[in-house]
């Protein structure tokens, strides 16, 4: 595993801002976890999609930062910020190139935005990665992962945080770095194959399908843990503080057989509860089958902190008939000595803030 040190991480979420941090160990022996930060956000203050990504009161969101930074041991030589994946517009393109035309950085900026098809008037900054390119006939026939976000969301998160006398060094999705760590810890499962990573956060589903560690596909659902705790709620006829704390306590997936028996009657529940979220991920893996000719699905990773509920993963793996399990690169950062376990416990949340670490 490969990590930046000199920097910290901030990753956006609609629920929380998590820190991560890391330096190297005793004698420059693997990393010791010097930052790893959760700090919940008050409901709503930070919504919205591509087009409209919304911070409903930026003193508010300033004041949160702030708290957060102020927890933060060392602001090191600057952040690496992570977005919700929703404000992030991702594409994969293809494109013939001529090498001039490859060189030139305003060229493929006005080539990517006629390509992207993007709203008129939308003043958004692009970005891109060259995925793979072969010499033709007619030039270098590229695949690119182009990034669009709009230009005056990062303005206002540069400005803010160079108020806080944070240098802000490089922006990108929150999830997107979480394949880089398991390229890196599970080669044998991410190169020359297929796999899925699924970030379940507050509000969204973020499902991406990779191949030889290139993105093929990505769909994000409009359900995650806000609606899970909606719906418990409505069922236990909880209000939404008290069904966030039960819902985290309680056991949907049975694992033992005692479990098994204590859920018989509460399979209506897991229904009302979970139904619709599954029917999406059917859905969006059927899509992925058919389009890519897959006959059976590949590896499913879980990352966020709706992914720690009890027994998710082994019911998912019965569910759609293949592996899944929780991604917690934190447990596997090499260090001489203990992780705190509160931290490792919680590594699936953390793994977009690591993500941004790395190298």
């Amino acid at each position: 595993m490969n990590l930046f040190t000199e920097f910290f991480a901030i990753d956006i979420g609609t629920h929380a801002l998590k820190a991560m941090s890391v330096a190297p160990g005793p004698g420059g022996q693997g990393f010791s976890v010097t930052d790893a930060i959760h700090l919940p956000l008050p409901t709503g203050l930070i919504t919205g999609g591509f087009t409209n990504p919304v911070i409903t009161s930026l003193p508010e969101f300033t004041a949160q930062v702030k708290r957060l930074l102020g927890q933060v041991r060392s602001h090191k030589e600057g952040c690496f910020l992570g977005l919700p994946d929703r404000w992030v517009k991702l594409h994969l393109v293809d494109l013939v190139l001529k090498p001039h035309e490859l060189a030139s950085p305003e060229y493929l900026s006005w080539r990517l935005r006629k390509t992207l098809n993007l709203p008129d008037g939308l003043d958004v900054i692009i970005d891109h990665q060259i995925l793979s390119s072969t010499v033709t006939e007619d030039g270098l026939a590229c695949q690119l992962m182009a990034a669009a976000v709009r230009r005056d969301l990062l303005v206002t998160l540069s400005t803010m945080l160079a108020d806080l006398n944070v240098e802000l060094m490089a922006v990108d999705t929150s999830s997107l770095g979480v394949y880089n760590l398991m390229e890196d810890l599970h080669p044998e499962n991410s190169l020359d194959r297929n796999l899925i990573m699924c970030h379940i956060g507050h509000e969204t589903t973020v499902v991406r399908f990779f191949h030889s560690g290139t993105i093929t596909y990505e769909r994000i659902i409009e359900v995650a843990g806000e609606e899970f705790s909606r719906l418990f709620g409505e069922v236990e006829h909880l209000d939404f503080p008290q069904a966030q704390i039960f819902k985290a306590k309680r056991t949907f997936f049975p694992q033992t057989a005692e479990e098994i028996l204590a859920q018989v009657g509460n399979r209506e529940l897991i229904r009302r509860v979970f139904g619709n979220w599954l029917r999406e991920l059917n859905v969006t893996f059927r899509f992925y089958q058919d389009k890519f000719k897959v006959m059976r699905l590949p590896r499913i990773y879980l990352t966020g902190g709706s992914a720690l509920l009890a027994g998710l993963p082994e019911f998912l793996s019965d569910f759609f008939e293949t592996t899944c399990e929780r991604f917690n690169p934190v447990a596997s950062i090499p260090s001489p000595q203990p992780i705190d376990p509160a931290v490792t416990a919680q590594g699936v949340l953390f793994a977009p803030a690591l993500g941004l670490l790395a190298r």
